[in-house]
């Protein structure tokens, strides 16, 4: 079985050249297939923020030379999501861009209501659906850009597993499986593959994709799941010998904040934001309505790096519930976790050294009005030297 379905696969010889900076990971060999077999004229992603996914897809099309446009949509300003970010994610993706795809990619800047009138209807081959991820979003999203999918195109929908907080693509997931041909890879958030009706005859492997699950799909499910793992793999083993500081996951810092009333830190309440690294930042995260500071807590998701913070602010509008380092000085504040503070006359200087640190502010009360709780952070992030033991 193994022989016959895999050992033509194009991506047995595919490396990545941008990956681990998102949820993709685990999709990736799969996208590079995707386009080396589809071969679509009309390619658009919906949604590209650090271009994990899109950038699978041009690297297969110049790869495998398939002729294909390419098109990447984001304002590139982030979402209730994946969290605000600064310009540093803008000009990275599109310095990498331009360095490898410029001749067949172009990268449109814009809502996705405002660039879907630059394409004609029934003209896009591949759709990637990728944007805000609640019911209402993605279900505008595919209305308004599946009049310009070819009959028979494919669309993916990403995140079709998840079922927190307002996440809602499973819903128009299972809407969408009633109505056409699909299949659903469950690694990591989930990934829907749809055909747009009528169900016109895929190439490759993908027609067999389609047809009902049976023993040579669940092995083709397992071959991408192996190649995702190993890719797991390559990046725990790249924090371990410190190369991570080498790949695109260390140009950013996502930074997740923890909110609570009671003590207790989960997932479901927390948020994010990403910066760029070198300068300093002023960063500012509007927490949900009614959350707590009892006591925030930071983690920091960054490759070896040393973080420097000049102030925190805790507030609601012009009212300060806690400033450090005025009010409580860094000594009030608890790093645990995969970090260390260092010595600085004036800063609250820490470096990173794995894959979870955190800091705990002090419990701050905040007056249960109906405005928003704002942290406000000064820092700046710069890589760490590379001797030394982490």
């Amino acid at each position: 079985m193994e022989s016959q379905i895999h050992k033509n696969l194009p991506s047995r010889q595919f490396a990545p050249r941008v990956y681990g900076v998102g949820a993709w990971t685990p999709h990736l060999h799969f996208a590079y297939d995707l386009v080396a077999t589809l071969k679509p004229r009309l390619l658009v992603e919906l949604g590209v923020d650090r271009g994990e996914s899109y950038f699978a897809f041009c690297q297969s099309a110049a790869e495998n030379e398939t002729g294909t446009k390419c098109f990447g949509i984001d304002t590139w300003c982030g979402d209730q999501h994946v969290g605000g970010y600064d310009e540093t994610t803008f000009a990275q993706v599109s310095t990498h861009n331009r360095a490898n795809y410029e001749a067949f990619s172009t990268l449109i800047r814009a809502s996705f209501d405002t660039a879907v009138a630059q394409f004609s209807k029934e003209t896009i081959d591949l759709l990637h659906i990728d944007g805000l991820h609640t019911e209402t979003a993605v279900r505008h999203d595919l209305s308004s850009w599946l009049p310009s999918v070819r009959p028979g195109g494919l669309i993916l929908l990403h995140d079709v597993d998840v079922r927190r907080r307002d996440f809602g693509v499973w819903r128009l997931w299972e809407d969408l499986q009633q109505s056409g041909r699909s299949r659903t890879f469950h690694d990591g958030p989930g990934l829907g593959v749809w055909q747009k009706p009528p169900p016109i005859q895929l190439p490759g492997f993908l027609e067999q994709l389609l047809t009902p699950t049976n023993e040579q799909n669940s092995a083709l499910a397992q071959y991408y799941r192996d190649r995702g793992d190993e890719l797991q793999h390559k990046i725990s083993e790249q924090w371990r010998d410190g190369t991570i500081r080498q790949t695109p996951f260390a140009q950013q810092t996502i930074i997740q904040v923890f909110y609570t009333s009671n003590g207790s830190h989960s997932e479901e309440d927390s948020v994010y934001a990403r910066v760029g690294h070198e300068e300093w930042k002023d960063l500012r995260i509007e927490l949900p309505p009614g959350a707590g500071a009892a006591p925030l807590r930071i983690d920091f998701v960054s490759a070896f790096t040393t973080i420097d913070i000049s102030a925190i602010r805790v507030g609601k509008g012009n009212l300060t519930c806690l400033s450090i380092p005025e009010d409580t000085g860094f000594e009030s504040i608890r790093l645990a976790g995969d970090a260390q503070r260092l010595d600085h006359p004036s800063l609250y200087r820490l470096q990173i050294t794995g894959v979870d640190p955190q800091l705990y502010l002090p419990v701050a009360n905040i007056p249960a009005d109906g405005a928003p709780l704002v942290l406000q952070i000064r820092l700046q992030i710069q890589p760490s030297p590379r001797s030394g033991k982490f």
